[in-house]
């Protein structure tokens, strides 16, 4: 078994076993049980944990989690000792998609969706969009094209630093020298 996290990942993949560890100094297992609370709206689904020496281990198998549903969850872990009551932590996590689920998951986030969206229509209406129109006496309006290509431009940037993740603020190097 690989190497057990000792918080709550922030990205989890559903179908995947889902294991981590929690050691709260003040709760400790051997008097406190905890318990992770996931929310998310619609949704809800909780983890207990068992005793690992000093931590609390939180273990979910494959077949459970390929049934979870993707989307950024609220996920608070309650302690007790059988009369008190606390929130030892509270986090928000990625849930992704299952890569071997069958189906027609949309696995692009919004910000690539939206921006997928204001190309589309921007390489569709380019010479014919209009800001604003009455018929009938009702009225649409749009966004106008100038400001389709500024949400444009900063979607771009979003989007390029979620697809290059942790490597986001590298590429460039700065040399010094010192005389």
């Amino acid at each position: 078994m690989p190497d057990v996290p000792a918080t709550l990942p922030t990205a989890l993949i559903a179908g995947n076993t889902w294991v981590w560890d929690r050691e709260f100094a003040d709760f400790p297992p051997s008097t406190w049980t905890a318990t992770a609370y996931f929310e998310k709206t619609g949704r809800t689904f909780n983890v207990p944990a068992a005793v690992n020496g000093t931590s609390h281990r939180f273990t979910v198998d494959a077949t459970t989690t390929a049934t979870y549903q993707p989307g950024r969850y609220l996920v608070r872990v309650r302690v007790t000792d059988g009369t008190q009551v606390f929130i030892a932590e509270s986090v928000y996590v990625e849930v992704e998609v299952d890569p071997a689920a069958s189906g027609t998951t949309d696995t692009r986030t919004w910000a690539r969706r939206t921006l997928d969206a204001i190309e589309a229509f921007l390489e569709g209406n380019a010479s014919t969009a209009q800001a604003s129109m009455s018929i009938g006496g009702r009225s649409i309006a749009r966004w106008s094209l100038s400001e389709l290509r500024e949400w444009r431009a900063e979607l771009r940037t979003e989007v390029k630093s979620e697809e290059l993740g942790t490597k986001a603020a590298k590429g460039r190097d700065i040399k010094v020298r010192f005389v």
